[in-house]
């Protein structure tokens, strides 16, 4: 039976943490690529959604992705992620109703969604070393891939299995330069591509030719750590996007690091974000260990032409790209000054990779 199912059911909530509203879900019982997959926000005009057209036969997630217009969003057939941009007119602060509505062939399917939306910022400065506190996900972050859960009992979140291709939740509110640290313990590595660990999101953008879902991918400093031993750093506009001003920076090689299965580990990821310099770092140990001194991954875009598009503020998220769940807890947020930053000098960057032309599976 054809059937319209969102990942956090049918009484959402959300606060601005990002430019778009998400609602990811599935489409059970579909045959075949819909004829029609439209909403409707508060009674207003119709509108179209993206659902998954390209079915998962077999993909090798940790060597490769499938060729899909979504590129990294949806994994499965019948998948899907509605977006709905904070500025929307049809959208209004307090209640909102969100109209689905799934065409297959002489079948249709309609949900509807109710949910809150407050426009209001969170603090710069956030303490989630309390979790029991929150009812839900949605309390403590917007899911914008894949699929998170909190468990209170554990005082934790968790990203939810299988991950593939990414997984996103958006904590805080844009902001500038900030800090966030928190415990990270990591359940089956060597089943995983990456591992995550965090993301100061910038934001998805739209695709090249445009899809109907935002492919790409905006990150004003990414922290990962991989299961073969490596750690990266990325600073990336419209990654997978198309756009002819899609550019990353990534360190590469990658940075050694040793992960152990179960392990709990404490990472402090850093960026920063002024006029001149977009800067992220990020140092991991294991739990009970001195914090080192020196960090495990260093970039910035001091090489980055002047002419491409630059980020003007990011909010701090959890990451993991393929694998299996990743547990974070005890995180904390907070606002940096640019003197808690050493001077760098610009010349000294990385230089940007544009487009798809870059070394290795990154």
């Amino acid at each position: 039976m054809l059937s319209i199912q969102p990942t956090y059911g049918i009484s959402q909530k959300f606060q601005f943490r990002i430019e778009d509203l998400t609602f990811p879900g599935y489409v059970s019982g579909l045959r075949e690529v819909p004829g029609k997959s439209v909403l409707r926000l508060n009674g207003g005009r119709e509108k179209s959604f993206y659902v998954e057209p390209v079915p998962d036969l077999g993909t090798d997630w940790l060597n490769g992705y499938k060729d899909s217009p979504g590129e990294l969003r949806c994994r499965h057939f019948g998948e899907f992620c509605v977006e709905i941009p904070r500025d929307d007119p049809e959208l209004v602060a307090g209640r909102n109703r969100l109209k689905l509505e799934v065409v297959d062939g002489q079948t249709t399917s309609v949900t509807n969604i109710e949910f809150t939306w407050d426009p209001t910022p969170l603090p710069a400065e956030l303490d989630l070393s309390d979790l029991t506190r929150f009812a839900g996900i949605q309390q403590v972050g917007q899911v914008v891939n894949g699929a998170f859960d909190l468990d209170r009992a554990a005082n934790l979140i968790r990203s939810r299995a299988p991950v593939a291709p990414d997984a996103l939740l958006v904590i805080g509110s844009p902001g500038k330069s900030q800090e966030a640290t928190y415990r990270v313990r990591f359940l089956e590595p060597h089943h995983s591509k990456w591992l995550g660990l965090s993301d100061f999101h910038a934001g998805m953008v739209e695709g090249v030719p445009e899809r109907g879902i935002k492919v790409g991918w905006s990150s004003a400093g990414m922290a990962v750590a991989m299961p073969s031993g490596g750690a990266r750093s990325f600073i990336a506009w419209g990654d997978h996007s198309g756009a002819p001003e899609e550019w990353a920076i990534a360190t590469n090689p990658p940075a050694k690091v040793a992960i152990a299965r179960g392990l709990a580990y404490r990472v402090r990821h850093q960026m920063q974000l002024e006029s001149s310099i977009n800067r992220v770092r990020f140092r991991l140990w294991i739990e009970g260990e001195n914090e080192p001194d020196t960090w495990l991954c260093d970039e910035h875009d001091g090489l980055l032409p002047a002419a491409s598009p630059r980020h003007q503020a990011a909010s701090f998220s959890l990451f993991q790209h393929m694998g299996m769940p990743v547990e974070w807890s005890d995180i904390k947020l907070r606002p940096m000054s640019s003197d808690e930053f050493e001077h760098i000098d610009p010349a000294s960057g990385r230089q940007p990779f544009f487009k798809r032309d870059r070394p290795g599976a990154f």
